[in-house]
């Protein structure tokens, strides 16, 4: 008997790269390994060409589930009651219709008068997720007589409804001496999402405070800086003065209260918070700069790309990209090697997209064309993959040296940018050296500087390559490509390609002793451990290309599903036999399946 689709569907576990598989826990685990170290970018198209079909799943949620959960609201057990409000919350996050239905039955189990604290607080959250603001005078007045958790999760929530009987109590709480600190908060934050005018001349004496605690002038700092977009540079200057570290709460306070301000006065403290040493100021400083506009950080942007944090290098980083000179494009090359990965990427992705407008995309070459040269590997990553997205072709000979490099995140992504360059001239140099690193693999060995490298980035490489001279018909490469052929445990991903690389090669060309041995590649399920499923995927297309229809027996039994199906083996098998004899595979079906993991839902 068949799997079901969905218990089938767990045998594969694709990675990031393509659909992908592997059938043993350590292969899983070093593949993973492999593409989380690797760009987004690398792709790999044999798994898209040929396009195989797959059904469509059309998840359906259970009606009866939500009246079980009803009827469970309406229990005694406190733990059936709180599930069943999780379980209304969750389906709303799931974006199932029609739980409006919901709301009276929640608003009577939360002012049921022997509720739990812990069920008013589950059913207060259904509540705040589902949006409903006719819930509001339930929900504030258990949030007056509740807990702090009830408070916390109902209070944000008035504030975005903008209910208004709460504002008298927040403004109370601000006047009031002796309001602990978390629901002094509540109040600030609320007054600040609703607007209160009536509160600003309060909140900024918090702010200005120096008795206070920290989070409550801070917290006040924002709020009235969001309040009152102008006229607070006076009491900025004043928190500001102190530059010692006994002075961050002021300083941090003082970049809060500008946040929002514009004008001469403002811009010039703003640009003193851009230098600060600390970056909680330096940051939102950097950020309202370049809000109002990034020539205003001219003169810092220097200091700034060398901030020990990386998120204001991130901010100099927009700031560069914002005011293209010749210096800032050179400033933005040295952070393609930058120590934060998030920044190396932002600075390379800018670099880019100012290649896009002519006036720019010489200079951008010949700065990434001048990192490409270095030997520091974050850099070469980058500007490998820069002058990949550019098409920059005459980069191809510096990516053939660079297969050999000791970090993987170079040395695969400069085959990975051999593949898209597509330069013919660069072919010999690839099949040698694809030759020289499988004999490697085989035989245990490494280059000297990869003794410590991972087996799957060496694959993954070399998959690569031989997508490469597949995609470029390149003949002379056959015999390297035959060689990834036979069983051999580890570069599966590399076979793979190798495989598929064949077939673009050949295709139409009848080979009996290539078609023989793919279909024993094919039929190998048995073996410990069995042949990988992406070679198995490999070998039904390429015997399809070849029209080997001495295979058919051994497409038809693998084609057991007789359609699409979630077995990509399954349906390149179906592919090969409609390539071979013209045999229309049936269109994939659209499967409608109940959701079952629902608390009280089917066969709970």
């Amino acid at each position: 008997m068949n799997d079901s689709p969905r218990r089938r569907r767990l045998r594969y576990h694709p990675l990031r790269t393509g659909a992908r598989w592997a059938l043993c826990l350590g292969s899983v685990v070093a593949l993973t390994s492999a593409a989380a170290a690797l760009d987004d970018v690398i792709d790999s198209p044999m798994y898209k060409a040929p396009e195989l079909p797959t059904p469509t799943i059309i998840e359906v949620f259970p009606e009866e589930a939500k009246a079980l959960w009803l009827k469970a609201l309406e229990r005694p057990e406190a733990d059936v009651k709180c599930r069943a409000a999780e379980a209304i919350a969750l389906a709303h996050r799931r974006r199932v219709k029609g739980l409006d239905t919901t709301i009276a039955p929640l608003v009577a189990a939360l002012d049921r008068v022997d509720q739990s604290s812990s069920v008013r607080v589950a059913v207060a959250h259904a509540l705040v997720a589902l949006g409903a603001p006719e819930a509001a005078p339930n929900l504030w007045r258990h949030a007056e007589n509740g807990n702090t958790d009830l408070r916390e999760l109902i209070e944000p929530a008035l504030a975005r409804w903008d209910y208004r009987p709460v504002r008298a109590a927040w403004l109370e709480r601000l006047r009031k001496p002796g309001t602990p600190q978390r629901s002094l908060v509540l109040a600030i934050q609320g007054l600040a999402a609703v607007g209160e005018e009536q509160a600003a001349d309060r909140l900024r004496e918090l702010a200005l405070d120096e008795r206070r605690a920290g989070a409550i002038r801070l917290e006040a700092a924002r709020a009235v800086g969001r309040l009152r977009p102008r006229g607070l540079e006076k009491d900025a200057e004043r928190l500001a003065a102190d530059s010692s570290p006994r002075g961050l709460v002021a300083r941090l306070a003082a970049a809060a209260l500008l946040r929002h301000h514009e004008g001469d006065a403002a811009v010039r403290l703003l640009q003193r918070f851009a230098l600060d040493p600390e970056p909680a100021v330096a940051a939102p400083g950097i950020t309202r700069l370049l809000e109002i506009d990034a020539q205003l950080l001219d003169l810092s942007v220097e200091r700034l790309r060398q901030n020990s944090d990386p998120h204001v290098r991130l901010l100099a980083v927009e700031a560069l990209f914002r005011r293209p000179t010749e210096t800032h494009l050179g400033l933005l090359r040295e952070r393609l090697a930058d120590d934060h990965p998030d920044v190396r990427v932002k600075a390379r992705r800018s670099l880019y997209e100012l290649a896009a407008k002519n006036a720019f995309r010489k200079q951008v070459l010949a700065h990434a064309n001048r990192t490409l040269q270095t030997e520091e590997w974050r850099g070469l990553e980058q500007a490998a993959i820069l002058l990949t997205q550019l098409d920059h072709k005459p980069a191809a000979a510096r990516f053939v040296e660079l297969l050999r490099f000791d970090r993987p995140e170079v040395f695969v992504t400069a085959a990975w940018g051999l593949r898209r360059l597509a330069v013919p001239e660069t072919l010999p140099r690839v099949v040698e050296y694809v030759k020289e690193e499988f004999d490697r693999l085989k035989n245990g060995a490494a280059l000297p500087n990869r003794k410590t490298v991972s087996q799957a980035f060496i694959d993954h490489q070399l998959s690569q390559l031989n997508q490469f001279v597949g995609q470029q018909q390149y003949g002379p490469a056959e015999t390297a490509l035959r060689g990834f052929v036979p069983r051999f445990v580890g570069p599966w991903e590399s076979r793979a390609a190798a495989v598929w690389a064949l077939g673009n090669l050949l295709e139409g060309k009848m080979d009996p002793h290539l078609a023989s041995a793919l279909e024993g590649r094919l039929n190998d399920t048995n073996s410990m451990p069995p042949e990988d499923d992406r070679v198995r995927l490999m070998c039904a297309v390429t015997i399809g290309r070849l029209k080997a229809k001495e295979v058919l027996p051994s497409l038809r039994q693998h084609f057991r599903d007789r359609e699409p199906s979630f077995d990509r083996v399954n349906n390149a098998c179906g592919w090969a036999i409609q390539h071979i004899t013209g045999e229309m595979m049936p269109p994939p079906r659209t499967i409608r399946e109940t959701q079952r993991d629902w608390f009280l839902g089917p066969d709970s």
